[in-house]
């Protein structure tokens, strides 16, 4: 039996942004220290992110420390992404990774939404239909780059079967159509012509709860950035919804959603500890900066991190919320370590983009 947890999503207003975030501590961090504002504008998607080992207790373990950490969005809506895990495994009571984590989490009293595939494992779609006939929180179907490359009229009939199995009404379930990574100025073009194909081809485009679009062009890393030298990505994720937008006959603009400051795909092998960095997002890119790993001041190098990126024509101002507060006086606490700089660059960039979207309606 599933545990009890808070019902429905009730009379919530649409979110207007969809962070898409991998489980780690320093995204659970920003999650953390986001202005109110932020918090009641966005629907983060959480990636659950696989541990070395996924036998039965030790993905059991995984979900339910992730859980806990999920308790900070206690009372609020997330999407859960059990995805990246075997989803085949039964752990507990007949449900796999996916009801259980979603499960887990609203044990938590988190109002967690688990998310699917077309092409996922059997017993992923019965966990959601599960989770969402006990809760009625929803399901979220994820459509990746692949799919969304095929007739519109597979598309729907793929959808149409899918819903039948998760025994859902399309009011009922958010469709996420993600491009995955973005680059370039051919990506932004394409991804556009894609989503914007798959919006006009779906007839029933207006029924889903939300429909929400999501793409990422942050760098796999910064090794292409030399030390103490600013590097200026471009927001390519950004600008292919700014094109998106100017697309016509549209039945429905979808949310916008990002990877944030990350890389849409998971980093695999070995972790290297990384210098003191920051990723910090502004208008039409990020600007990068990392210290030397072999320098003797270690962490401490952040601080001066901190202080060139302060100076930058571009830097929002300490008002925007806690992560600029910090860096715009970095030695009131100590440099912290790799999550810390992730929490920092995470919080501001979810700040900031909610910001540009209240403000100007674009991210």
């Amino acid at each position: 039996m599933l545990p009890a947890g808070a019902n429905g999503s009730g009379n919530v207003p649409d979110p207007v942004y969809v962070p898409v975030l991998k489980g780690r501590q320093g995204e659970f961090g920003a999650l953390k220290q986001i202005q109110q504002v932020t918090r009641q504008s966005i629907l983060p998607l959480i990636e659950i992110v696989p541990a070395p080992s996924d036998d039965r207790n030790a993905l059991k373990q995984l979900i339910n420390r992730t859980a806990k950490k999920l308790g900070l969005w206690a009372g609020d809506r997330l999407l859960l992404d059990a995805g990246l895990l075997p989803t085949d495994v039964e752990i507990s009571n007949g449900l796999g990774a996916v009801g259980f984590s979603a499960a887990a989490a609203m044990g938590e009293f988190v109002k967690a939404i688990p998310v699917v595939r077309l092409n996922d494992e059997v017993q992923a779609h019965l966990d959601a239909a599960a989770v969402n006939a006990r809760h009625a929180n929803g399901i979220a179907i994820r459509l990746n780059a692949e799919d969304l490359d095929e007739d519109s009229e597979d598309i729907e009939v793929a959808l149409s079967d899918l819903l039948v199995r998760l025994g859902a009404d399309p009011s009922e379930v958010d469709l996420i159509l993600d491009l995955g990574v973005v680059v370039g100025d051919l990506g932004v073009r394409a991804g556009s012509r894609i989503v914007a194909d798959a919006v006009r081809g779906l007839s029933s485009i207006e029924d889903w709860r939300l429909v929400i679009v999501t793409a990422g062009a942050f760098p796999s890393d910064l090794s292409a950035f030399g030390p103490w030298t600013v590097g200026e990505p471009i927001r390519y994720d950004a600008a292919f919804y700014d094109h998106l937008q100017q697309r016509k006959r549209l039945a429905r603009m979808p949310v916008f959603g990002d990877y944030a400051i990350a890389h849409p795909l998971l980093a695999t092998g070995p972790a290297f500890p990384p210098a003191p960095q920051l990723r910090y997002t502004v208008a039409e890119r990020w600007l990068t900066l990392k210290g030397a790993r072999n320098d003797p001041r270690g962490n401490e190098q952040f601080y001066e991190v901190c202080e060139i990126i302060a100076r930058h024509p571009e830097f929002a101002g300490s008002g925007l919320g806690s992560a600029d507060e910090r860096i715009a006086n970095p030695r009131k606490q100590g440099p912290g370590n790799a999550s810390t700089w992730r929490e920092i660059g995470t919080t501001h960039h979810l700040d900031f983009v909610v910001q540009r979207i209240t403000t100007l309606g674009e991210p």
